[in-house]
């Protein structure tokens, strides 16, 4: 078996959604491959149906081309988004709006097993959630599980402007206490430190394993 994993973490690091994607994907078992989305250039569906409407696959031609067949031919797929403004962020949303190509006469991913792994700095993921189930119930998929994680840590502590900022999600947290906070290692909590999320990711791990 193999299965696929998609991440729209942040550029130029491994966030935590990349990091609980790739922990699915080892638990596992199978054969996996991890792709981040932040290190491709891509565009949203732009409504060409007549190219995907003959081989039931997305055929745009950018750096997505050859994932969409890749999705399609896999036999499980683990979809990690982040969240920015309390939504499922663009990248992944314009990756999935191209699950159009899947759905002509029939649909051609329909019942394939799916992980979804969300991860922001918001505390309620639950809306979300439905959000992203939302998004994949045109296409019929079969979600196996869906592994949350609020990290707690808003954009504000990398920006490097927190300390004159009144408008950020720091500041809507600390209120003015956070113009005199020192940014320290520990103030970035990490997924793996936290039990509940553990065994979420070994839970749909096994899922998968199972199949």
């Amino acid at each position: 078996m193999n299965v696929i994993g998609i991440s729209s973490g942040g550029v130029g690091r491994l966030t935590n959604v990349d990091r609980m994607v790739q922990a699915v994907l080892e638990q596992s078992g199978h054969d996996t491959e991890f792709v981040k989305l932040a290190e491709l250039n891509y565009s949203a569906c732009r409504g060409c149906v007549r190219l995907c409407a003959g081989p039931q696959v997305c055929m745009l031609e950018d750096d997505l081309l050859p994932y969409y067949q890749k999705v399609k031919d896999a036999d499980a797929v683990v979809l990690g988004a982040s969240v920015y403004f309390g939504k499922i962020n663009a990248a992944m949303n314009s990756f999935v709006e191209r699950f159009f190509g899947y759905r002509h006469v029939d649909i051609t991913i329909a019942k394939k097993p799916f992980v979804l792994v969300i991860g922001g700095g918001g505390r309620d993921l639950n809306e979300v959630e439905k959000q992203f189930r939302e998004m994949l119930r045109p296409f019929g998929v079969n979600v196996l599980n869906v592994v949350k994680y609020s990290s707690g840590i808003p954009p504000c502590m990398s920006c490097g402007r927190h300390k004159e900022c009144s408008i950020g999600g720091l500041y809507g947290a600390m209120g003015k206490a956070s113009h005199t906070l020192d940014i320290q290692p520990e103030h970035f909590r990490r997924w793996e430190d936290w039990h509940p999320v553990n065994e979420a990711v070994e839970a749909a791990g096994k899922k998968l394993r199972e199949l």
